[in-house]
């Protein structure tokens, strides 16, 4: 029976640390994004951890062999797991406050968060070795067989995860079941009285755990103080929220889609044609250069805020539209009234650049619209993009990218090295500030390349758009004149071999986006800090009182 618990702990244990890990990537995103910062920290942050369980386990278990200490440190892990869910939103807040930038903050948040579950998962394995093995002899066999055993529930919990548990449930639920989870695998190596507190705890935790699970807005929806959550929820690809706010300048409601911590896509419900950001006005850009367009593919769909004024605006337009996330496509059809019955519009699930590869169709205008505030898809920015772009335009084809940059010389890294490797494929791009040259911080930068040789002076774009009568935006007639021009320096060009997107993000985008007037800590919020400090006052003295009891032996 013994034996049959040490391989349940083992192999619990190590599902629940791969669970962990890949779960903290949503607990971090809808502050920090889905960066390679943050996917670094998560991954070096648990290694670390793991190492130094390995190594306190293996100590421990020498001072203090038996069944029950084993069975503590898995109730010292379950309880913390089951508390983060409660624990992470004044844990993040508090680390946003500390404004260290978006490069280092997730590894704070990752070692606040995530390493000392980590280090008690990781304990288990050399103290279950020491516990199995009764001779030297059996040494080796015994901790292949259990290291064996603790990567198979790693894979286990790695798949289980990734392909039914994320899909299926929000995190902070699957969070509460892995903790819970452990706190029964615990209770089966316990003495009585422990066993009591356990037995108490998982009858408490279903009624509390509503009071414990977060559902605040992101920091980005504070920043435009958004009112109520329509639906919440996280996608194979994103922490999804769809939420509303009313307008005092339009008298009206805005409903706005948030993607991690990027305000992506906005409509204004009693308005549905009104442009509510800006930016998506500059699409239109293409219909200057060619007043004959007919096809046109948006890379990147989120709320089809783009797709469906070319649809409304353009009688005569096909529009093509990818978007990796089934689940964005299912929300902007019933969230943000998409009609995919329309004949012109066909949506298709999967990333921009392989459905390129396998495409034979070609555009007149291509649209990139995937890139976000925190995260840049690097394949959707390089060289070799652009060749493979070129192939699907016709010959007066064009591009137009959304980018966000700065465009003075402090924050334009990104930009500057976008617009080189743009050159490689296009004769000409054109820079078009959204806030105006004026505005030198950080904004949305549209950018224009285009397969025509002739080369257009902002003069030229102004006529452009006061003498053609297709351009049915009356509002680009002024935004062309925010045309900016950048000199050639030694930014790089982007390529798939080299394209170091983080590193040119990070001085673009500076700290976190935090807010000043958040409001007064509520009743529920204050319940959920309470019940974390007393399930950590909890784990605290069942450590200590099992120190004093390892002490104690040690000294008889």
């Amino acid at each position: 029976m013994n034996q049959l618990r040490l391989l349940l702990c083992v192999f619990i244990s190590g599902a629940a640390v791969m669970a962990l890990e890949l779960l903290g990537s949503r607990l971090l995103a809808p502050v920090f994004g889905n960066s390679i910062f943050v996917w670094g920290s998560l991954i070096g942050v648990v290694l670390a951890a793991l190492s130094t369980g390995y190594y306190l386990g293996g100590r421990l278990a020498d001072r203090q062999p038996n069944l029950q200490t084993l069975s503590g440190l898995i109730l010292a892990a379950g309880l913390l797991i089951v508390a983060l869910p409660a624990l992470t939103p004044p844990v993040l807040d508090a680390i946003v406050m500390l404004k260290v930038g978006e490069r280092y903050s997730p590894v704070i948040a990752t070692i606040s968060l995530l390493a000392t579950p980590s280090i008690l998962l990781g304990m288990v394995s050399p103290f279950a070795i020491r516990l199995a093995t009764r001779t030297v002899e059996r040494v080796g066999g015994a901790s292949g067989n259990l290291y064996a055993l603790s990567t198979l529930g790693s894979i286990v919990g790695t798949f289980l995860t990734v392909f039914l548990l994320i899909p299926e449930f929000g995190v902070n639920k699957i969070i509460l079941a892995i903790g819970m989870t452990l706190l029964v695998v615990a209770f089966l190596g316990l003495g009585s009285r422990m066993k009591v507190l356990v037995l108490v705890i998982l009858i408490i935790l279903p009624f509390a755990a509503p009071y414990m699970v977060s559902h605040r807005l992101t920091i980005a929806a504070y920043t435009l103080a958004l009112g109520d959550t329509v639906y919440e929820t996280d996608t194979p690809y994103h922490h999804l929220q769809v939420a509303d706010s009313y307008d005092l300048a339009h008298q009206s409601t805005i409903r706005i889609l948030i993607l991690d911590d990027n305000l992506h896509s906005a409509m204004d419900l009693n308005a549905p044609n009104r442009t509510v950001f800006p930016y998506t006005d500059y699409f239109h850009l293409g219909f200057l250069l060619n007043p004959n367009i007919t096809r046109v593919l948006f890379v990147g769909g989120g709320g089809f805020t783009g797709p469906k004024n070319f649809l409304k605006n353009y009688p005569n337009l096909q529009v093509d539209v990818v978007e990796i996330d089934p689940e964005v496509i299912r929300v902007a059809e019933q969230y943000f009234w998409v009609d995919a019955s329309n004949s012109r519009l066909h949506i298709y699930t999967g990333d921009g650049r392989i459905f390129l590869h396998e495409t034979s169709q070609k555009y007149d205008l291509i649209v990139l619209d995937a890139y976000s505030r925190s995260y840049v898809p690097f394949h959707l920015m390089t060289a070799e993009f652009f060749k493979i772009i070129v192939a699907h335009l016709n010959s007066r084809g064009c591009v137009i990218s959304n980018l966000i940059s700065g465009i003075s010389s402090n924050n334009d890294q990104l930009l500057v090295a976008e617009v080189n490797t743009m050159h490689t494929s296009f004769p000409n791009v054109y820079i078009f500030p959204v806030s105006g040259i004026s505005t030198p911080s950080v904004q949305n930068v549209i950018l224009l390349a285009t397969l025509l040789p002739q080369h257009l002076s902002e003069a030229d774009f102004e006529n452009l758009a006061a003498t053609d009568a297709k351009v049915r935006n009356p509002r680009l007639r002024e935004d062309v004149m925010n045309y900016f021009t950048i000199s050639n320096n030694n930014s790089p060009i982007l390529t798939d071999n080299y394209a170091p997107v983080e590193t040119l993000l990070n001085p673009m985008n500076g700290q976190p986006i935090t807010n000043d007037q958040e409001p007064p800590i509520s009743w529920m919020e204050a319940s959920k800090i309470i019940t974390a400090l007393a399930i950590v006052g909890i784990i605290f003295v069942i450590l200590r009182k099992k120190t004093r009891t390892a002490t104690t032996q040690l000294k008889e």
